[in-house]
């Protein structure tokens, strides 16, 4: 992907990093959680930068409380898309975007929390588990037979893709709210 200077030297710093997983002979499992970290630092870096800028540092309060929960807010993925929404009026546009970075994540837990294979948490409601691995083979190009998870060619390169999306369009939504 071509980036031509309307994105921050950050987001494009993560895209190269990003890019970079797409070029070396990482094992699909290990590409998907860099991947995942590498995209969750530098939402997790834009949060900072908006809390730095924020008004609310400007008052002994608002600072208090913006220390106190900075760890909390960046828990889950769901906790740093709501502080962006409602803290920071930064919506990730189109929406689709925040889904598929989503369902990467979901990606990800698997790998890291159920060993390659789908958690009892993704897997408690049967219609969830079936949307997930309808998604999962739509979307990433990832099937699961029975909880486990199987990589195609593709999966790894599609999620970098998608996750290079996310990046640019949180980056440009921030810079247009400057």
């Amino acid at each position: 992907m071509r980036i031509d200077g309307s994105v921050s030297a950050d987001a494009e710093a993560t895209v190269r990093r990003l890019s970079a997983l797409l070029e070396g002979s990482t094992p699909n499992s290990s590409a998907f959680t860099a991947a995942v970290a590498i995209t969750e630092a530098h939402v997790d870096a834009t949060i900072q930068l908006l809390l730095d800028r924020s008004d609310a540092r400007n008052s002994q309060l608002g600072a208090f409380l913006i220390d106190r929960s900075t760890a909390s807010l960046r828990q889950t993925w769901s906790a740093r898309q709501e502080l962006l929404r409602d803290g920071f009026g930064v919506v990730v546009t189109p929406q689709s975007l925040v889904q598929q970075l989503s369902l990467i994540v979901d990606v990800r837990n698997a790998l890291a929390h159920g060993d390659g294979s789908l958690t009892s948490v993704q897997t408690t409601s049967w219609s969830k588990a079936n949307e997930l691995r309808r998604s999962l083979a739509r979307t990433l190009q990832i099937f699961v037979e029975g909880r486990i998870i199987t990589f195609t060619p593709k999966s790894v390169e599609t999620a970098v893709k998608m996750l290079i999306d996310y990046v640019i369009g949180l980056d440009l939504v921030v810079s247009a709210n400057r």
